[in-house]
């Protein structure tokens, strides 16, 4: 069967209401293990498309393994509109027109033959040159030691990748869930970008094991930013697990198609990956880190934000130096 030991042995009991521990010091002859049961067609969200195989990274034997995961892409179907609270209005109102500042503000081109300001980088190269003794040519132009103010046109798509498993029904400081959090977050970066004019996705994924990981759509590049969409945010629940490498592979086939200069892949979760399978421990980090690196070699810049109290003893590893940020207070996330 699939069923292997994954390690999870500890996590389960800590989990149970109630233990019992035999006397003779042997070792129990079955184990327990959690399963989740998909909902049925009816009840499930409607499906996009067609599946899509991807592959996975076997750590193990230093290979991707092909057509390893199977990805379905789903759409929830809201009844009703999304309403956020007023405080959550304010917010995003707040972040919007920082970034409609952002946008309209000019930005210093350096480098120039004149201008209003010196570039005192340039200067320094240049005064380092020039006693170095410069070629008659590089002598006779004039120094390139100034910047100026000029208005540059934005080139940059994002896509939002949110982590929707079963841990995001924990509570926030007995407070808000954490799935309330994250949905929160989701409609503050809508309103933002689409303040900025930047073309951007949201997807949100859970899994249960290799052959159902589970993308939500909520919000594709070519759709606006509209009630709908709105809806389909205010509509997240928790899911499953976390097979974060298929979600990433999935999210940068996507992203690869933008025309932009700059592509961002913004992961936002609540902890490591893991699933029922050998994905839990070191197989699922291992995969994740690969998939990160085929994010970047396919010019994409791929970046964590991560609410989970553990993250700084993983993430470096999954997404190196300066690939990762951690939100002390989840409370705070959406601002």
């Amino acid at each position: 069967t699939d069923d292997e030991d994954d390690g999870n042995a500890l996590r389960a009991a800590d989990d149970m209401e109630q233990l019992a521990v035999t006397r003779d010091g042997k070792a129990g002859a079955a184990r327990v293990k959690f399963d989740l049961d998909l909902p049925s067609a009816s009840a499930d969200d409607a499906p996009i498309g067609q599946a899509e195989s991807l592959p996975e990274w076997d750590w193990k034997r230093q290979a991707l393994q092909p057509d390893r995961c199977r990805v379905v892409t789903l759409m929830a179907r809201p009844d009703q509109p999304f309403v956020p609270a007023a405080p959550l209005r304010a917010t995003a109102r707040r972040v919007r027109r920082r970034l409609e500042v952002l946008r309209a503000a000019p930005r210093w081109q350096r480098h120039c033959a004149d201008g209003e300001a010196i570039d005192l980088d340039a200067w320094v190269r240049h005064a380092a040159d020039e006693a170095g003794a410069l070629t008659p040519a590089a002598a006779a132009r004039d120094p390139l030691v100034f910047a100026r103010r000029t208005r540059g046109e934005r080139s940059l798509a994002t896509l939002l990748l949110a982590d929707l498993s079963l841990s995001t029904d924990a509570h926030v400081n007995n407070d808000a869930r954490v799935i309330d959090v994250i949905r929160d977050a989701l409609y503050v970066f809508g309103e933002a970008l689409e303040a900025t004019g930047d073309a951007f996705e949201m997807l949100g994924f859970s899994s249960v094991r290799r052959q159902h990981v589970r993308m939500q759509h909520l919000k594709a590049f070519d759709e606006p930013w509209s009630r709908a969409a709105q809806a389909r945010v205010g509509a997240i629940k928790p899911g499953y697990y976390t097979r974060m490498g298929a979600a990433l592979r999935h999210a940068t086939k996507r992203l690869e198609l933008r025309p932009e200069r700059q592509r961002l892949l913004l992961i936002l979760t609540d902890g490591k990956p893991n699933d029922l399978d050998v994905y839990e421990g070191r197989w699922g980090l291992e995969d994740t880190r690969h998939a990160v690196h085929e994010a970047r070699e396919a010019g994409l810049l791929p970046f964590c934000l991560s609410i989970d109290e553990e993250a700084h003893e993983y993430l470096p590893h999954l997404f190196g130096r300066g690939g990762w940020a951690q939100v002390r207070a989840p409370a705070e996330l959406p601002a």
